[in-house]
């Protein structure tokens, strides 16, 4: 009888784990180059900014999609399909050289691709685990993205410096090869019960699909949404402020780098977090404290200002850390109850790009109402307002709120008998 471990092994989650990481350096590399190799052809501002949300908008376009067509028995032509899309639509920009018709369809494609990619290897994790120890599968998963996104960054600005964006992107594009190979070499998975589908026309039988989704992957969906909201819009004007109020840029660099870093980490141990609180405990408080930190921001100032921010960014970071790991470890219950995740999967990475696209925007906009300083805490209780609206929204979602309150509640009787 060999344990857990042993079978998650022998199951190839360390395969997938380095197909996710290949897919998410290869997007670093996109993500850093891309503004790059548009700025060389002279592309204004406007359009530089127009051509990258396109990339945030086919992501969300394929994560529902590509969620619904998953299944355990075909993930390796899926993978591999997306994988050379991937391939194709990242090294392809060597190829463009500039001209704009082609640069949107390859853009299209790409975000797509990277989307259906995104979604597939949550499900893949998932179904090799079979939703078993959800917190330090998911949490290594969830580092896997993060690291690959680092070296991604790392990886293009040093081989862009040597031999050029163009160059970079060329073989840089041809990374997720690796990953071909890791997914032809991971076992072949086995699909899980589904529930018949729902007669009628696509769009009944699809609207009957979304109707059956669980309302935990709607409160998964909801907290990586507000993580996003957050983030994002903290990402795009918190250099303005910072700079504002006078901070040098190395440090507003520092904030962000260490931010990033504290999320990176906490992900590998969160494991052994999970075997001492509940996940959905840790949801709760991380919740309200990620929003307490964006909220705070415009509260500092003085000549501890540097140090209390790093403070607040470690612990925004860790916030952010635990929560892609518990959000997708919702998702991964759900597998282990028997239930299909593809669609779960889609839905919930829908949440990451919507929320990427409506931070920055509803930043911009209540920025240019009421100011920066003001923005950093309307978004931060508008989310919260929508956090506790969705789980109070169904008794599943307050189900998640139970084991909180059922922690204080025990707390409170444990101390009233010592007082008696």
């Amino acid at each position: 009888m060999i344990g857990l471990r042993e079978e998650l092994l022998n199951r190839g989650i360390l395969l997938t784990y380095l197909v996710c990481l290949v897919t998410t350096t290869t997007e670093g590399t996109q993500n850093l180059l891309f503004p790059l190799y548009l700025g060389q052809y002279g592309y204004a501002l406007a359009a530089i900014g127009t051509l990258s949300s396109l990339l945030g908008v086919m992501r969300l376009a394929s994560r529902v999609p590509s969620g619904a067509r998953y299944r355990g028995s075909r993930a390796k032509v899926q993978q591999l399909l997306w994988l050379t899309l991937f391939i194709i639509s990242t090294s392809g920009y060597f190829f463009a050289r500039g001209e704009l018709v082609a640069i949107v369809a390859i853009t299209l494609v790409h975000g797509f691709a990277f989307g259906s990619l995104g979604t597939i290897n949550l499900a893949v994790a998932i179904d090799i685990s079979g939703g078993r120890r959800a917190g330090a599968v998911m949490g290594w998963y969830t580092a896997s993205l993060s690291l690959g996104y680092a070296l991604g960054a790392f990886i293009a600005g040093a081989v862009a410096d040597r031999f050029g964006v163009e160059s970079a992107l060329l073989w840089l594009g041809l990374s997720p090869l690796i990953a071909m190979v890791a997914v032809v070499f991971t076992p072949a998975l086995a699909d899980t019960v589904q529930a018949p589908a729902a007669a009628g026309r696509w769009w009944r039988r699809g609207a009957s699909a979304f109707a059956a989704v669980d309302a935990r992957v709607w409160l998964a969906f909801t907290i990586v949404l507000f993580l996003n909201v957050l983030s994002d819009s903290t990402d795009t004007f918190f250099p303005l402020y910072g700079t504002a109020i006078g901070l040098p840029v190395v440090l507003i660099g520092t904030l962000k780098g260490a931010r990033s870093a504290s999320a990176t980490v906490i992900r590998f141990v969160a494991g052994a977090i999970f075997r001492y609180v509940d996940f959905r405990t840790i949801n709760f408080w991380a919740v309200l404290l990620f929003a307490a930190t964006t909220f705070a921001i415009p509260l500092i100032g003085g000549a501890l200002a540097g140090t209390v921010l790093l403070a607040v960014f470690l612990a925004a970071g860790l916030c952010r850390g635990i929560l892609r790991v518990t959000t997708a470890a919702t998702i991964a219950d759900l597998r282990r109850e028997g239930r299909d995740i593809g669609l779960s999967s889609g839905v919930y990475n829908a949440g990451l790009d919507l929320g990427s696209i409506v931070g920055p925007v509803a930043g911009g906009l209540v920025s240019t109402a009421f100011g920066i300083p003001t923005m950093f805490q309307v978004l931060a209780v508008a989310a919260l307002v929508l956090y506790f609206g969705v789980s109070l929204a169904s008794p599943k979602g307050r189900a998640t709120l139970a084991p909180v309150f059922r922690r204080v509640e025990t707390s409170g009787a444990r101390r009233g008998t010592r007082e008696t």
